[in-house]
């Protein structure tokens, strides 16, 4: 059986698309409403009680809550209610420093995966979406699971490392939104229709992921990342339009092998 800790739009559709696979899953959420929603969506069992598990079916762990504090305390609830060992994977986005302090807080005998994801909700509900993964070397059985609720796996070497990817990730994406957000506003001001500039836009040289996706994306999910980030290094690269691009963008050719 596989715990879901945490059903908001990443935790719950991994679990609802695990549960269309037809694997046994367990939903567990302090919201009282998400769990009987969730519960009714996958005809599975699901509450807010960890101490009614049935500790021994528990395959895996799968922790998607929103805050570094969060995980720490979900870490500290599993330890308090098995004594067993336990495969943990937390698709929460840390903070760099946070996952090389949690992740190796966990007993010596589980097997804990720090695996952020990007793909979003509905990534998470198709298994489309990609793990960013470090930890321990995964097994048969937990490859074939990772295999069923994403469609990349980017191995890492050590925690940490996938929050700053994942994190780099987003931040791009929202200087994406940004940016588009910012010359739809510039199109009305000089009056040309928001809605005409975005049509061209997905059929031309400014289309990206967040132009096609600009109504629905989780803005607020990657404002918070684009701040853990400038935790992590201090301050992010300007955006500007300034006589530097040209250099940057020579430099980003180069370092990718491109002549």
């Amino acid at each position: 059986m596989h715990l879901i800790i945490g059903l908001g739009p990443i935790g719950g559709n991994i679990g609802a698309h695990l549960a269309q696979l037809g694997r046994e899953v367990h939903g567990y959420d302090f919201d009282a409403e998400r769990v009987r929603e969730w519960s009714e969506e996958t005809r599975s069992p699901a509450g807010s009680d960890l101490a009614a598990l049935d500790w021994p079916s528990v395959d895996s762990v799968h922790v998607a809550v929103r805050l570094a504090d969060q995980v720490s305390s979900v870490f500290a609830a599993l330890r308090e209610r098995t004594t067993r060992p336990l495969t943990v994977f937390v698709h929460t986005t840390l903070a760099p420093e946070d996952a090389r302090k949690i992740m190796p807080s966990a007993p010596d005998d589980w097997r804990v995966f720090e695996a952020p994801v990007s793909g979003g909700p509905q990534g998470a509900r198709r298994g489309s979406m990609t793990i960013f993964l470090a930890g321990p070397d995964a097994t048969p059985a937990e490859d074939r699971l990772l295999g069923d609720i994403s469609g990349r796996v980017f191995r890492m070497e050590s925690y940490g490392q996938p929050a700053l990817v994942k994190l780099l990730n987003n931040a791009l994406a929202t200087y994406n939104l940004a940016a588009t957000a910012r010359m739809l506003d510039l199109a009305e001001n000089l009056g040309t229709p928001a809605a005409g500039l975005l049509e061209v836009i997905g059929v031309s040289t400014g289309q990206s992921w967040m132009s096609d996706n600009l109504v629905d994306v989780q803005y607020d999910l990657l404002l918070k990342d684009v701040e853990l980030l400038r935790g992590e290094i201090g301050s992010l690269p300007s955006a500007d339009l300034d006589d530097n691009v040209e250099q940057a963008i020579l430099r980003a050719r180069a370092l990718l092998g491109a002549r």
